[in-house]
């Protein structure tokens, strides 16, 4: 039984940097992706390079501004030229995200995340938008670039193909919290029946940024301080749980 620990949102800010640290080196993360547009990404990266931990892109087309010149991907942002929120897009009835638009952006981000890190990544995955565009886009470009992309949650036959099956999308209380002991116990059967399960997590602390521009705010410190739990650690050895991580997945 092996499980994978991803930490998302690298590079979004100081704060949420320090609280992947952290839970890389005391806690159980194993995978970590950089938001390649962020201005935090190059500070998240230098402070995780040398913990060992494996390192994706975890491409961002919901925050900030975009690495391509914004009239170039017109379907991506708005009037100021910074990215529609993944709420916007989200609640959309229509899918309106350009393909070739988004490969654009994706492929800007890859190139900065080759210049920030020197190497491609371990893994290819997206941001906080549902679309079946985005994801397409994704999908082309790591082909192209020979990725291993990352979809789990989202894409049975990716789950099947790869053997590696998500824990499923956790459901928030109106404090924007849950109960992450009780998440890991729930999903044990999972982890007992299947070769490989992955568990996505947002660690990080707070700073102004985050709570001016992600509405993913408590749950933070709160991962945080599971992940690095001594009862999460006992959890795993207990039951025979090995942590890996993608590089033990790729072609």
């Amino acid at each position: 039984m092996k499980i994978i620990i991803r930490a998302d949102d690298l590079g979004i800010s100081e704060g949420v940097n320090y609280g992947i640290l952290k839970s890389i080196k005391d806690g159980i993360v194993t995978s970590t992706g950089i938001m390649p547009n962020m201005k935090y990404a190059e500070h998240g990266y230098n402070l995780v390079k040398d913990t060992g931990v494996c390192i994706g892109q975890h491409t961002n087309i919901s925050l900030g501004r975009p690495l391509m010149e914004p009239d170039l991907i017109p379907s991506l942002v708005n009037e100021k030229g910074y990215f529609y929120s993944s709420k916007e897009i989200n609640k959309r009835t229509v899918d309106s995200i350009s393909i070739s638009e988004c490969e654009l952006e994706i492929e800007a981000q890859l190139n900065r995340f080759i210049e920030i890190t020197g190497k491609k990544p371990d893994y290819f995955e997206g941001h906080a938008v549902f679309s079946q565009n985005y994801f397409k886009a994704l999908e082309n470009v790591s082909k192209r670039h020979g990725l291993f992309y990352d979809i789990p949650g989202f894409n049975k036959e990716w789950e099947k193909e790869h053997g590696i099956t998500s824990f499923g999308f956790v459901k928030l209380n109106k404090d924007g919290l849950y109960d992450a002991y009780k998440y890991f116990e729930d999903n044990l059967e999972t982890m007992k029946k299947e070769e490989c399960t992955i568990a996505i997590f947002h660690p990080g602390y707070l700073d102004q940024f985050i709570l001016d521009n992600s509405s993913y705010t408590k749950i933070r410190p709160m991962e945080c301080e599971f992940l690095c739990s001594q009862w999460v650690k006992e959890f795993l050895y207990k039951n025979n749980i090995k942590l890996v991580d993608f590089r033990n997945y790729r072609d």
